[in-house]
């Protein structure tokens, strides 16, 4: 069914208009009225409402890498990967052995995939419990907050920290020792 042809009733139509104009055949337009009583909106939407089709909400295509066993998501923005590139899994993968998990405790989402998805329905898909942003700001994912790199928000029942990109990371040693002790701080390391 088309939103351009959809088929009513003729009883809900005349409800919906119970005055319409119509041309007679010497061209003067006339008013008819309809001998139809009138119902309430609210009664017309419920008596017809399983004849008509509304337009369903779609649930995104869950993409993600890992099997989150420690309801931790790890949000990326890459353009141009389903997932992340290899040299940025490789050094995720190795930070998350230094706080002693593994990539199946996380689940690893890029935010490209999920442009119009709310993050109240991607942590409450990913039963998240702590959210690590990478080269996303928390306001950018969609928090109602910001706060500066590294910093640990808590925030309605979740743990937040962002910070750049993981390429930008991978060769900044100052920065890994800004993202290590926000680690420490999450993970009680």
């Amino acid at each position: 069914m088309s939103l351009n042809k959809i088929d009513l009733p003729s009883s809900l139509v005349a409800q919906l208009y119970p005055r319409s104009l119509s041309l007679s055949t010497d061209g003067v337009e006339t008013v008819a009225t309809s001998p139809v009583s009138q119902l309430p909106v609210e009664d017309m939407v419920l008596a017809e409402e399983s004849s008509i089709a509304l337009p369903q909400k779609t649930t995104p295509d869950w993409k993600s890498l890992g099997s989150n066993h420690k309801n931790i998501t790890v949000v990326v923005d890459y353009a141009t990967d389903l997932h992340l590139p290899d040299p940025a899994f490789g050094f995720l993968s190795q930070m998350l052995n230094a706080c002693k998990l593994g990539p199946n405790d996380v689940a690893i989402i890029n935010r490209n995939n999920y442009r119009e998805t709310s993050y109240q329905e991607l942590l409450e898909h990913f039963k998240s419990k702590t959210v690590l942003l990478f080269g996303v700001t928390a306001s950018a994912f969609g928090f109602p907050f910001e706060t500066p790199h590294y910093q640990v928000q808590n925030f309605s029942g979740y743990t937040v920290m962002h910070a750049p990109t993981l390429d930008a990371l991978q060769d900044d040693k100052p920065a890994k020792m800004q993202l290590w002790s926000g680690f420490k701080k999450i993970f009680n390391l």
